[in-house]
C-alpha cells in the first residue's frame, strides 16, 4: 500500500497518545458553553461561520448550517460522501468540498448553485479571494475556480493527494501536498514559482507573514520561508511529526505536533518559547483570541493557554477527539468533535462558547 494511503488511513484513527499532564492558571477572560449542535455522525471538519450561520461537515455526507445564535438547524444539504472540508461563507454562497470528489457552492438557503467534480475526495478547506476559490483535492490537483458558477480557471497537478489549505497573498497562493513539497503558484494563472521540498507530507494550511510563509510537515519540522524565492530563512525540528496547521501573532508561531505538545515559537528565528503538554495528539490547529492560543486534541479536550507564557488559562471537555482546527467569528468560538456513538452526554456536536474579554 502506497504511504499516502496509510498516512489517509492514520488520519481517520482516533487513537489517544500519552504525554504530560498539563497545569492549571487562570484568566481574566471568560468563555462560557452557548450551545451544541448533533449531526448525524462524526464531525472531523472544522466549522465555517458568517451571515448568521455555521456550518460544519459530517461524516453522515451532509453539511449541516446552524443558526449561529441559538444553535438550531436551519437546513442541511446531503452529498454521497463524507464531508470533512471546512466551509466558506462569502459573496452570498457557502462553498465546500466532499469525499464524493465535488466543489460545491450553495446560497445561503442550502440550494445548490452550482458543483465542480474533481478526480478524488475533497477534504482541503477552500480559500476564496477577489471572486476565485482556491481548493485542492486528493486527485492531486489545485484548482481556481470561478466563484460565481464554478468554471475553472486553472489547475495545476503535484505528485500527490492535498489536503492542506492554501495561503493567499497578492499574486501567490501557497499550498502543500502529500508529495512533501510546498508549492507557490501565480494566483492568475496557476504557473509554478518555485517549489520547496520538506522531508514530509505537508498537511496544515500554511501561513503567512511580512514576506515569510511559514509550513510545518510530517518530518517533524516547521520552516520559514522566503515568500519571494522559497529560501530557507530557518527551520526547527520540534521532535514529532506536525499535522495541524499554523497560527501566527506578531511575534510568536504556534503549532501541535502527534506527540501532544502545543509548541511556541519565535516567528524570527524559530527558537522555541514553551512547550505544554496534552494527553493526546493536537492535531487540531491553533487560534488566537486576545492574548489566548485556543487549540484542540485526541484527548477530548479544548484549551485556551496564555499565548506568552503556555500557562493553562481553561479547558472544556467534550466526548470524542477534536481534530479538526477551532473556529473564531465575531466573539463566539466554534468546536467540532468526534463524539462517540453511546457515550452517555455526549451525542456528536459542534459545540459554540461565548467569548468575552477580561
Amino acid at each position: 500500500m502506497p504511504s499516502w494511503r496509510l498516512l489517509i488511513s492514520a488520519l481517520l484513527l482516533l487513537s489517544v497518545a500519552g504525554c504530560s499532564a498539563p497545569k492549571a492558571g487562570t484568566s481574566t477572560h471568560k468563555i462560557t458553553s452557548l450551545w451544541w449542535y448533533a449531526a448525524g455522525d462524526y464531525v472531523r471538519g472544522s466549522a465555517g461561520a458568517g451571515e448568521g450561520l455555521v456550518c460544519v461537515g459530517s461524516d453522515d455526507n451532509a453539511l449541516h448550517a446552524v443558526n449561529a445564535q441559538a444553535g438550531n438547524a436551519v437546513w442541511r444539504y446531503e452529498t454521497r460522501d463524507n464531508v470533512t472540508s471546512q466551509p466558506i461563507i462569502g459573496g452570498g454562497m457557502v462553498s465546500f468540498g466532499s469525499w464524493d470528489g465535488n466543489v460545491y457552492s450553495l446560497d445561503l438557503k442550502g440550494a445548490l448553485r452550482w458543483q465542480y467534480a474533481t478526480g478524488g475526495w475533497v477534504s482541503a478547506p477552500p480559500a476564496e479571494s477577489e471572486g476565485v476559490l482556491y481548493v485542492g483535492s486528493h486527485d492531486a490537483r489545485f484548482y481556481a475556480l470561478a466563484l460565481a458558477d464554478g468554471k475553472l480557471l486553472w489547475r495545476y497537478r503535484t505528485a500527490g493527494p492535498i489536503a492542506s489549505g492554501a495561503a493567499l497573498d497578492e499574486d501567490t497562493v501557497y499550498v502543500g501536498s502529500m508529495d512533501n513539497y510546498l508549492y507557490a503558484l501565480d494566483r492568475h494563472d496557476g504557473a509554478l514559482k518555485w517549489r520547496f521540498r520538506t522531508g514530509g507530507d505537508i498537511l496544515g494550511t500554511p501561513a503567512l507573514r511580512e514576506g515569510v510563509v511559514y509550513v510545518a510537515s510530517t518530518d517533524q519540522r516547521v520552516y520559514a520561508l522566503d515568500a519571494h524565492s522559497g529560501a530557507v530563512r530557518w527551520s526547527r525540528n520540534v521532535g514529532a511529526a506536525i499535522e495541524s496547521s499554523i497560527a501566527l501573532t506578531e511575534q510568536l508561531l504556534y503549532v501541535g505536533t502527534d506527540a501532544g505538545e502545543l509548541i511556541a515559537m519565535s516567528a524570527r528565528d524559530g527558537r522555541v518559547t514553551w512547550r505544554f503538554g496534552a494527553e493526546g495528539r493536537i492535531r487540531s490547529g491553533p487560534v488566537v483570541w486576545q492574548d489566548l492560543i485556543l487549540c484542540g486534541s485526541d484527548d477530548h479536550r479544548i484549551y485556551a493557554l496564555d499565548g506568552r507564557t503556555g500557562t493553562l488559562a481553561w479547558s472544556y471537555t467534550v466526548g470524542g477527539p477534536v481534530i479538526a482546527s477551532l473556529t473564531v467569528f465575531g466573539d463566539q468560538l466554534y468546536a467540532c468533535s468526534t463524539d462517540q456513538p453511546g457515550w452517555t452526554g455526549y451525542p456528536r456536536q459542534l459545540h459554540a462558547f461565548a467569548l468575552a474579554k477580561g
